[in-house]
């Protein structure tokens, strides 16, 4: 009877959630193509059949952990999980010298190919302290019955023969016998006893289980499933991510230590977004989020649905939808909102936000909220909301009482009150120099997690990025001073916002190509006869340009080396040139843009990466794929976002990238691009910044406008060279002095966190 309970008991511990991860490969971005496995690689295979072999065996009804510890003798491959699970297991049935094998193999640095989280390796740690004490109390109570025995054995005579406990001797020589005499055990009989007349009662009544039982039980099990996150249930559902440790243990803190309310305050670049979707797609598989609100700046609106869409399978709406402009209290009580910051605290929406009920709450650069005395502040603060992240690779800006600030939007009273705060941590007169810096620490651990480069051990390759301005011929200059002209014009009408969109629009297409002006100039009509004769000129005038010089330079580079490269483009006019012109050359290319289905944008990534020269694709092209593969980028024309040209750069450098990378940008002499890309490369170096930091910089430019209609502004408010560029040399004046700020706050956030807040 004891031995089947004991089977009973093993079988439960092996059905646990915690023990029913899936095999798991070394990297986790190494998943095996192709249903019959011929694709995985040398590190997936061992793991791979080991995994088959025990499901094998276990369902021939042996008991897992005799399986696991045969396996275990034989030197099979063992993963991180496996091993762990074993340690458990042989704990349980006090195997101790099994259990410590497993867990110091844990504990062996080499052993695995990628460095366990410290986290990990502290519980493993702790597991095996109790071992320790498990064995010392063992050998205590066996040297204990062995002298009570030796003593009771001296009166039965010298023929009776001596035994000593296994415990009782060293532990090397002892081990190997104790695993044998364990293996050898005779056969226990096992006999069961019933009350039979309660058992023919139960038959004789034929009752049936109470159902409103069986749901309540079913219910309460979901129930303690769901307060356990040892297992993360999304992983499998997710696509187009690259698993990283310490994105999944940073998920892990969030919801099981610090109870789905933190501040995430990874550096620049480390994937804050994926750790935040891993908490939400988690709670949302687990029935606790029905519904919430991600606040965000406006540039990053679109880029957190994309996200969620293509990672997450998560539809959301958002304030760039026409829905939000026709009918927006419709729109604020959708269950999945992203809306951009400077929408929701709006005095037109600021009631509609905060009056509603959301599971959780995501603020994407929560730094915004540094000021109790702003809206923005104070809209958040005043959502009813279960969890809630804020997410921010800077916490602190400029002085101490900004985190105070964060802080009491999470936890308010767990810094005490302002008072208080200050009096403890502030340094006075010096309001960006904390005092009593552990305690700051170790409260602040309680609520916030911050990854590094160093600790996370993500190192990226070198980046080099060039510019190459074109003297455009005088043909294309008329034509493109043409255009100039009638955009500044159209925007001095002052008239509808639809139309200076639309001049906007014009001078954009201009800067690509004037095919892709042409396809904009040939649609537009105008009531002042001036303008109309404008416009039938430039028509007129573009029809008779060729190809143009930057594209002959962009081909003189595509034909410079083998290496495969990504040529971005905005407009689908100036795809059509460019596609004219590799065919010209005999030069194997694949096309990427909106207008594509998901089987024909699949295609074109695939043929890419099977070896085709070239990919053609408009600015959101890849979105979603994994293009690490290839280290060249062109930038045929030049979006005003700085936004989406390093969004661009993303596509292929990050994580996963093994090569330098290279940038090439392209741009016409005395156009408004030319004129971005002094601003951005001369005065803040764009090109040599972490992905992730420009939006940080232009943060701190403290102005609501989009960096685009600044720029646009400028153009058009001075129409000579001369004002023009005195303009925008004061606008990269005011970048120089926003990327200095983000620094300093960089070296405050290093003064208060070191390297100790990751996971």
């Amino acid at each position: 009877m004891k031995r089947t309970q004991e089977r009973a008991k093993q079988q439960e511990l092996f059905s646990k959630p915690e023990y029913c991860d899936p095999p798991r490969t070394k990297e986790r971005g190494a998943v095996p193509e192709g249903k019959d496995g011929t694709n995985l690689s040398p590190d997936v295979a061992p793991e791979r059949d080991f995994m088959i072999r025990l499901v094998a065996d276990l369902r021939k009804g042996r008991d897992p952990f005799s399986i696991l510890k045969k396996y275990w003798r034989e030197g099979a491959e063992f993963n991180p999980q496996n091993c762990l699970l074993l340690g458990k297991a042989a704990q349980n049935r006090q195997d101790y010298a099994l259990a410590r094998e497993a867990y110091e193999a844990l504990l062996t640095p080499s052993r695995f190919s990628k460095p366990l989280p410290s986290e990990f390796l502290q519980r493993v740690r702790k597991r095996l302290l109790q071992v320790e004490r498990a064995e010392q109390a063992a050998r205590k109570k066996s040297q204990h019955q062995s002298q009570s025995s030796t003593g009771n054995r001296s009166n039965a005579g010298p023929h009776t023969p001596q035994q000593v406990s296994p415990s009782a001797a060293p532990r090397l020589v002892e081990e190997p016998r104790q695993i044998v005499a364990e293996e050898n055990l005779p056969p226990l009989e096992v006999q069961f006893e019933t009350d039979s007349g309660l058992l023919a009662e139960a038959v004789k009544r034929r009752r049936q289980s109470d159902r409103a039982r069986f749901e309540l039980a079913m219910q309460a099990y979901r129930h303690a499933f769901r307060v356990s996150y040892d297992q993360l249930i999304c992983l499998p559902t997710l696509r187009n991510i690259q698993f990283l440790t310490y994105q999944e243990e940073t998920a892990r803190k969030v919801m099981k230590d610090f109870r789905g309310r933190a501040i995430l305050a990874d550096e620049v670049g480390l994937g804050k977004t994926i750790e935040a979707g891993l908490v939400l797609k988690e709670y949302i598989m687990r029935g606790l989020v029905r519904s919430a609100l991600i606040i965000t700046p406006v540039s990053l609106v679109n880029q957190w649905r994309e996200e969620l869409q293509d990672k997450f399978d998560l539809a959301f709406a958002t304030s760039n939808d026409p829905e939000f402009r026709d009918d927006p209290t419709q729109f604020w009580s959708r269950p999945f909102i992203v809306a951009s910051l400077s929408v929701a605290r709006s005095s037109r929406h600021f009631d509609a936000v905060a009056s509603g009920n959301y599971d959780i709450v995501i603020v994407d650069e929560a730094h915004h909220l540094k000021n109790q005395a702003t809206r923005s502040w104070k809209l958040v603060n005043s959502l009813q909301k279960t969890f809630i992240l804020l997410l921010t690779a800077t916490p602190v800006q400029n002085n101490l009482e900004e985190l105070y600030n964060l802080v009491t939007v999470l936890r308010p009273g767990h810094l005490k009150t302002r008072k208080a705060f200050k009096e403890e941590f502030v340094t006075r007169g010096n309001p960006t120099d904390p005092q009593n810096r552990e305690r700051l620490r170790h409260l602040l651990k309680e609520v916030m997690i911050r990854n590094t480069r160093s600790t996370s051990q993500v190192h990226m390759p070198p980046r080099f990025a060039s510019v190459t301005r074109i003297r455009a011929s005088e043909q294309e200059e008329i034509f493109y001073r043409g255009v100039s002209r009638l955009v500044t014009e159209l925007s001095a009408l002052r008239k509808a916002g639809s139309t200076t969109m639309t001049a906007r629009k014009l001078l954009e297409a201009a800067g690509s190509s004037h095919n892709a002006a042409l396809r904009t100039l040939e649609k537009m009509e105008f009531a002042l006869e001036s303008l109309e004769v404008l416009r039938s000129e430039l028509v007129d005038l573009g029809n008779t340009l060729g190809s143009g010089s930057k594209i002959r330079k962009v081909m003189d580079l595509v034909k410079s080396s083998p290496d495969q490269k990504i040529v971005f483009v905005n407009y689908l006019a100036t795809m059509e040139m460019l596609k004219e012109a590799l065919d010209n050359e005999n030069i194997s290319y694949r096309v990427f843009h909106g207008g594509l289905t998901s089987a024909q944008k699949k295609s074109a990534i695939e043929e890419f990466r099977s070896g085709c020269h070239v990919l053609l694709s408009t600015g959101s092209g890849g979105e979603g794929h994994n293009l690490q593969f290839c280290h060249i980028m062109v930038n045929y024309d030049l979006p005003w976002n700085p936004m989406e040209i390093e969004q661009r750069i993303g596509r292929i450098h990050r994580i996963g990238q093994t090569r330098e990378v290279f940038v090439h940008n392209f741009c016409a002499a005395g156009t408004i691009e030319d004129q971005i890309l002094t601003v951005l490369d001369r005065k803040i170096n764009m090109f040599e910044l972490v992905v992730g930091e420009i939006d940080m910089i232009l943060g701190r430019l403290q102005d609501e406008r989009d960096f685009s209609d600044l720029v646009f502004e400028i153009w058009v408010k001075h129409r000579d060279d001369a004002t023009r560029s005195e303009a925008f040399r004061d606008l990269g004046a005011r970048l120089q002095r926003a990327k200095r700020a983000y620094e300093k706050s960089k070296d405050l956030d290093e003064k208060l966190f070191h390297e100790d807040f990751g996971v």
